[in-house]
């Protein structure tokens, strides 16, 4: 069986995370206001670019976000449960809109770029690979390696009868055998396996 390798770490999460929230401009503000939304809610990029200010509002007030199945693979959309940090990241990425002087258009999208339009899927991964960069990690990141990030948080935390369920759910994944990448070992999982054999 295969590890589990496309995820950041506990540590590799703290590293870019932290490296993101030093930098005191507004576009990164604005990056790390959507890592912690991909990273929270487990969003295909496609999903969370497509995202409006009315998607925001809806999941800041209901606690579920809304996914458009326009912009969804395979065209299955849904509503993604949220936590606390994910609320706290929509509603971040709500000031920081009016902070980067975009009008309050409800159907405009969430994630703007520098050029008064939503950020495009290759600049959200441009930015990524920038702060892959500024945070040196050793790992060639992509934004969605947070989804793989949340899967697997959830199998080494969940204290839920089914954790492989929850992450079905929470992923939107339609077959439970597509959830199955995430009963393999994970990176800390082989590691700490090794030191305790030695």
């Amino acid at each position: 069986m295969e590890t589990m390798e496309r995820y950041l770490t506990q540590q590799e999460e703290r590293q870019l995370l932290n490296t993101v929230a030093r930098v005191n401009d507004v576009y990164a503000k604005r990056d790390y206001a959507w890592m912690r939304l991909l990273r929270h809610t487990g969003l295909r990029i496609g999903s969370c670019a497509a995202l409006t200010v009315d998607d925001a509002q809806e999941g800041i007030a209901t606690g579920n976000l809304p996914v458009n199945p326009e912009f969804a693979k395979r065209g299955k959309g849904g509503h993604v449960p949220l936590n606390k940090a994910a609320r706290q990241a929509l509603t971040d990425l709500l000031k920081i809109r009016r902070e980067m002087g975009h009008e309050k258009d409800m159907q405009g999208r969430l994630i703007m770029g520098r050029k008064h339009r939503g950020l495009s899927v290759r600049s959200f991964q441009a930015r990524m690979q920038h702060w892959r960069d500024e945070a040196d990690l050793p790992v060639d990141v992509s934004p969605h390696w947070f989804r793989h990030t949340l899967g697997v948080r959830i199998m080494q935390h969940s204290t839920a009868a089914n954790p492989l369920g929850v992450v079905q759910r929470v992923l939107l994944h339609s077959n439970i055998a597509s959830t199955g990448i995430y009963t393999r070992p994970s990176k800390e999982d082989v590691q700490l396996s090794l030191e305790a054999a030695s």
